[in-house]
């Protein structure tokens, strides 16, 4: 949905007749930024898309996703917006990183290439959780197949770093990144695994070598291919 977002920024910005430097000083950011974000550079946050929005007065679902008009009556903006929304959406970050469900990958770069549009409220109420808790990552491998398959898309809740019982979660082991289920047992060690027992073996963590275990999130959700 960020295709071209680069391009809508720009024509957003022109509608209004500013140049980069005073729409820049408006938002609060500076003019290499928002170089980059006319010219693809980076991307944006789901609050700067909603601040520009509302600055140059367009239709931040155009500015979103490109469907639509760009313009929006005024009348109808809302005074007083979620700066993390964009028309009911929320923009969660994926980055350049692939979460191994086999032996372990390690991190090569943490670069944010895009983002994908989720509903708000269905984040606030299936989820529990806010936007900016949230990240999306790939998983290679197939260790944890059926219930997650390489290439599969993984949202990862970065507040639930902490374990609460058995659950499936992004973790860094070894220098290693990998996703896996993980349970606490009673004498305080922890046993990671995967669900495809054919290639997967378990492995058991002591609780003197906990150290070693890095949890970054619990994975909430699957995007898979047909």
């Amino acid at each position: 949905m960020t295709k071209n977002l680069n391009k809508r920024i720009t024509i957003s910005r022109k509608s209004k007749g500013l140049t980069q430097k005073i729409l820049a000083e408006r938002l609060n950011i500076s003019l290499p930024t928002m170089n980059h974000y006319e010219t693809g550079k980076r991307v944006p946050s789901s609050a700067w898309l909603a601040n520009l929005a509302i600055e140059v007065e367009c239709d931040p679902g155009w500015l979103l996703t490109g469907e639509g008009t760009p313009q929006k009556n005024i009348e109808h903006l809302d005074p007083f917006p979620d700066p993390a929304t964009l028309d009911g959406f929320v923009l969660v970050p994926r980055y350049n990183i692939e979460a191994s469900a086999g032996g372990g990958s390690v991190v090569h770069s943490e670069q944010i290439v895009d983002h994908l549009a989720f509903k708000a409220e269905w984040v606030h109420k299936e989820l529990g959780t806010e936007p900016k808790n949230l990240l999306l990552v790939h998983s290679i491998g197939d260790s944890m197949e059926p219930t997650i398959r390489s290439g599969d898309l993984l949202l990862v809740d970065r507040k639930q770093s902490r374990m609460k019982g058995e659950g499936i979660y992004l973790i860094n082991l070894d220098d290693g990144l990998m996703v896996k289920r993980v349970e606490w047992m009673l004498g305080g060690s922890v046993v990671i695994r995967g669900d495809n027992t054919v290639v997967s073996r378990e492995q058991v963590l002591p609780s003197t070598d906990l150290e070693k275990l890095h949890i970054l999130g619990r994975v909430v959700w699957v995007g898979s291919k047909i």
